[in-house]
């Protein structure tokens, strides 16, 4: 990961924006200063994005101090986008049948 930026002669990161805390440290162990780890603000994550940055958050990521307390009870209750689907078999058949015609 840090390759190229040492290749254009990169010295310092003013503003990193990642949650990953393996780039932030492949970036930083090879010298680079990072100065500004920019967090993202819970106000620009979508709702039905919630799933994705609370299980990576829960496993890891670093989203700063907006998803800090992350736990199992939290990643629990944390429920995607809804479809409209019940999961009955008749309207699983229905849904069949409407495609194939």
């Amino acid at each position: 990961m840090p390759d190229p930026l040492h290749f254009l002669g990169v010295t310092k990161i003013h503003n990193f924006i990642s949650m990953s805390d393996m780039k932030y440290n492949a970036i930083v162990n090879t010298g680079i200063k990072i100065v500004n780890r920019v967090e993202i603000p819970k106000d620009l994550v979508p709702s039905d994005a919630q799933v994705e940055i609370t299980a990576k958050v829960f496993h890891g990521y670093n989203a700063g101090e907006a998803y800090k307390n992350i736990d199992e009870k939290e990643l629990k209750k944390t429920v995607g986008r809804e479809y409209g689907y019940n999961g009955d078999a008749e309207e699983k058949k229905e849904e069949v049948a409407v495609v194939q015609d």
